[in-house]
């Protein structure tokens, strides 16, 4: 049976297989501090926040389905694809959370596996410094080593980011943020037809974290016509983060069902 589209009597076309999905993670990020006015400019009305902030850029490799494994070497490309987001601490109904306001990625199966867990992915160019073994300079994470990437869409530069790594670190920020939060919106198109409009947490089964290295961070935020990024403006960059990360990932738990009308006057 089809998880997602195309459906057919195999499912073996679908776009997204069912889960458990599985995700290993090359990670640079930055702590940032947000605008708090401009912040609250790019969420709902149901949100809040006060402006903490988490910039990444990152290349993953991930699979799911019952023929997860297979497809790591039948078609590497449908196991691999970049990432790019900006995430808000946010706040709703007494509690706080990691919500991301946008999110971009450059494969359509990540796209759509994303709006099933209510995450706001686009498609963009996104590029990010890579290592090998072999190379020298760039063969491993150590003190004084120099990363960057970026995020591309359209005509528009969206963000720049770029680490200096100072020493090893054995945390990341966003633990302290608060669990996951995203919107999963589907939009009726007729009469009784469902409208959803559901604030979901995903929960992460399985979680570890590896090579974790702190330093300084360089966070250049763009624009474009159809990405409101311009409206974050940093005002404080506390540090710089390299990181590699699993996660086992199989469904998510719901917060609260909202009416469109609802999530306008919340």
């Amino acid at each position: 049976m089809s998880y997602t589209h195309p459906i057919t009597k195999s499912g073996d076309s679908n776009i997204v297989s069912e889960p458990p999905w599985y995700y290993g993670v090359t990670y640079i990020g930055a702590h940032v501090k947000f605008n708090k006015d401009g912040a609250e400019q790019v969420l709902p009305t149901f949100l809040s926040t006060d402006g903490e902030g988490w910039v990444y850029i990152a290349e993953f490799i991930s699979t799911s389905g019952n023929k997860a494994w297979e497809y790591m070497y039948k078609d590497p490309d449908l196991t691999q694809y970049m990432e790019g987001a900006i995430g808000l601490k946010v706040f709703f109904e007494g509690r706080s959370y990691i919500y991301y306001p946008f999110m971009w990625v450059d494969k359509d199966w990540a796209l759509v596996r994303g709006w099933v867990d209510g995450y706001p992915k686009k498609i963009a160019k996104v590029s990010m410094t890579k290592l090998h073994p072999l190379l020298p300079s760039y063969d491993r994470p150590k003190p004084g080593l120099k990363l960057g990437g970026y995020v591309v869409r359209g005509g528009g530069h969206l963000f720049r980011l770029q680490v200096e790594l100072k020493e090893k670190g054995n945390s990341i920020p966003t633990k302290d943020f608060g669990p996951f939060l995203s919107i999963r919106r589907f939009p009726s198109r007729g009469e009784g037809e469902d409208d959803v409009y559901e604030v979901v947490s995903r929960v992460r089964d399985e979680s570890k974290l590896d090579e974790v290295w702190v330093g300084d961070a360089f966070v250049d935020i763009g624009g474009y016509v159809n990405d409101e990024v311009d409206k974050l403006r940093v005002e404080r960059t506390f540090a710089g983060y390299y990181f590699l990360q699993y996660f086992k990932v199989t469904r998510t738990v719901l917060l609260k069902k909202l009416t469109q009308e609802v999530a306008l006057l919340s």
